[in-house]
Formats: C-alpha cells, sequence, structure tokens
C-alpha cells in the first residue's frame, strides 16, 4: 500500500472531517493504523458514528485512491501529506491542519519565510499600485509572498513577487487543475516556475464560495504576518485577519483615502491596534525576531533596473510601464488636478515619463 494512500482514503470517507481526521490519527498514530483498527476501537472515539466505523472497517476501493494519485500527477502536481519533510512546517502549528496537500511547482524550506498580502478583489489603482510596491520589495528582500490567485489585490501581490525575481505560494479554493479567475490563466501558468501552487481540494473542485473561508486559513498559516492592502466592511478579507489572530500572527494594515470604501477595512483594523504600513521596512519590523534574521537580501529586477538618482515625487509610485490616465493619477495621489499636471510636466522634462496619447502617462525607461 502507498504510504499516501490512507491519509486520501481516510479524509474521503463520509463524515471525517478535520477534527475526527486529526482525532483518529492521534489516537491510533497514522492513517493506515486507522484501517487496521477494529469496530469496537473506532466506536471508543468520540465523534466516529457506527456509519463510520463500517466504512473504515470495509474499506476496500484502494484502486479509486490510486487512481486519484495518478490524475495529480498527470497534471504535474503531485500529493503532499503531514509525513512529507516538505510539508510547510507552520502550516503544522494551526488548528486542525490540512492532512495533505496538492501542489504544483516546488516548495522550499525557505518558503517557511513569507508574509500574506491580502485584500479586496475590486480594488482600487491606488491598492494595486501600493500591493505591487509591497511584495516587490518583500521578495527583494528574500520573503515570499502568499496570496489567494484571486482578482484585485491577490493578483497584484503575486505579480509584485514575480515582477522582482522573487517566489510566491497562491493558496486556491478550487482544485490545482482549475483556473480562477481565468484572466489569471498566464499568473496561474508562471507560479509554479517561481513557487507552488497550493489547494486542499481534489481536482476537479470547482470555486464555490464556501471554499474560500477554507483556503484562507492557509493563506494566513503559511504566513509570519498577514497585511490587508484594502477592504471593504464586508470583505471576506476579514475572516483571513481572523484566522491570522487565532493563529498567532502578526496583522498590519495599509491606509488608504478615507473617502474610499476600501480603505474601511484597514482602517479599522488600525484602530484596533494592527500596524500601520508604510513602507516594507514597516511590515518587517513587526515580524519575530527569528524570523527577520533569515531571509536575505538579494539583487532583483528593480534594483538592477535604477542607474539614474530618481528624485522623490508622490505621483512617481504610481508611474510604470503600463500606461496610466491623467483621472487615475489624481485620484491615486490624492492632489489637486492642476497640481498633478504641473508635476507630470516638470517629470516629463526632466526625461523620467513620456505622455502618451490620451492623456496616458509611463516611466520612460529608455
Amino acid at each position: 500500500m502507498t504510504e499516501k494512500l490512507p491519509w486520501l482514503a481516510l479524509r474521503g470517507i463520509p463524515g471525517v472531517g478535520l477534527v475526527l481526521f486529526q482525532r483518529l490519527v492521534e489516537a491510533f498514530g497514522s492513517p493506515a493504523a486507522v484501517f487496521e483498527a477494529g469496530l469496537s476501537e473506532l466506536r471508543s472515539i468520540k465523534g466516529v458514528t457506527p456509519a463510520i466505523s463500517k466504512a473504515v472497517t470495509s474499506f476496500r476501493d484502494w484502486d479509486r485512491v490510486e487512481a486519484q494519485i495518478s490524475r495529480v500527477a498527470a497534471a504535474g502536481a503531485e500529493v503532499l501529506t503531514q509525513d512529507d519533510s516538505r510539508f510547510p512546517p507552520r502550516l503544522k502549528e494551526i488548528p486542525y491542519p490540512p492532512p495533505y496537500l496538492f501542489v504544483k511547482g516546488s516548495l522550499e524550506p525557505e518558503d517557511a519565510q513569507a508574509v500574506a498580502l491580502v485584500g479586496t478583489r475590486a480594488a482600487s489603482y491606488y491598492g494595486l499600485k501600493t500591493c505591487r510596491r509591497l511584495a516587490g520589495a518583500l521578495a527583494a528582500r528574500g520573503w515570499r509572498v502568499v496570496s489567494g490567485l484571486a482578482r484585485g489585490i491577490d493578483t497584484a501581490a503575486h505579480q509584485g513577487a514575480l515582477e522582482n525575481r522573487g517566489r510566491t505560494l497562491a493558496v486556491l479554493g478550487c482544485g490545482l487543475d482549475v483556473v480562477y479567475p481565468p484572466e489569471n490563466k498566464k499568473l496561474y501558468q508562471q507560479i509554479p516556475e517561481q513557487g507552488v501552487l497550493i489547494s486542499e481540494f481534489p481536482l476537479g473542485t470547482p470555486p464555490e464560495g464556501r471554499n474560500f473561508p477554507i483556503r484562507n486559513r492557509l493563506i494566513s498559516g503559511l504566513s509570519w504576518a498577514v497585511v490587508v492592502v484594502e477592504a471593504g466592511s464586508q470583505s471576506g478579507t476579514h475572516i483571513t485577519v481572523q484566522y491570522a489572530l487565532d493563529q498567532g500572527r502578526e496583522v498590519l494594515a495599509v491606509p488608504g483615502p478615507v473617502d474610499s470604501p476600501n480603505s474601511v477595512g484597514p482602517h479599522r483594523l488600525i484602530q484596533q491596534g494592527a500596524k500601520l504600513v508604510h513602507e516594507v521596512g514597516d511590515i518587517l519590523q513587526e515580524l519575530p525576531r527569528e524570523a527577520r534574521a533569515r531571509p536575505a537580501i538579494r539583487p532583483t529586477a528593480v534594483t538592477e533596473a535604477a542607474p539614474r538618482a530618481v528624485p522623490e515625487d508622490p505621483l512617481l509610485p504610481f508611474l510604470g510601464s503600463d500606461p496610466v490616465q491623467l483621472e487615475e493619477l489624481v485620484q491615486a495621489s490624492c492632489l489637486p488636478a492642476a497640481e498633478v499636471l504641473s508635476r507630470l510636466t516638470m517629470l516629463e522634462l526632466q526625461g523620467l515619463i513620456r505622455e502618451l496619447p490620451g492623456k496616458c502617462f509611463v516611466l520612460d525607461e529608455g
């Protein structure tokens, strides 16, 4: 019997959830030992019903479980159980950890040095730009960026890490073979090359709403800290924050414009004691000493692509290689339109930006 089979088989028995799975393994020592137990032994465990004990003792469908593992391998992924040395050690510490993970890409020991960036799917330009900047700065210092591959802030977090040649961990709320959202297909393909896709859901599992709160506990569990970039008052991000607090993780928040609905969540967290994040140093200062000491700063695309000194200007953080409209810059910077135009003129005279048709602007990287 392949060592992974009992893990998947036991979890697949109707009625055996995460709580009962852990209780059974603690009582008998391993999933394989659970299948060797007798009816009376199983019935002595709290939560084991007659139907569950009968299903365990009569289980013979090993070929089906073997076929499930084969399908995972055919999809370019693998199953990591808690017994595997590559299984993230910090996930084992959380209440009722997943018995196993489906992963696509590589999990490295250094991936334990991770920070989660989370927030709303309906992110503003300001939120997306800020998230990419923080993710890139974390990657530049050797930290892994964790998020959920959803629209908005999650997407920006992964992009920021990848753009700076960093590693990123994407935790899915569906099967590894399901690309969701569909517009993130390219990102889905890139991440295994510089990180890993992770799911505790079997292949083919659709992205149902009930899956995402379950997924969120892994995002916080993999990380030393959770940084909320933008979140409305009813955002699912608050579920991740609660998991983080329950797991003993640090919670930080990025402030935003006071009149933006997306600022309600972060501002409320700051009022409740979350650390205000202005730059990456604010995140690193809040990490435990043993976490701060490990990652090493390394050269990145950002540091190598800065041959000239760039003056401080409040508009520069919002400009990049993608065209940005004048209206977006006014909204993101919270500056009067006249001042934004004046600053753009000065930046263009200095050769730092270029104006494109339609009142759009990009950094001049020539």
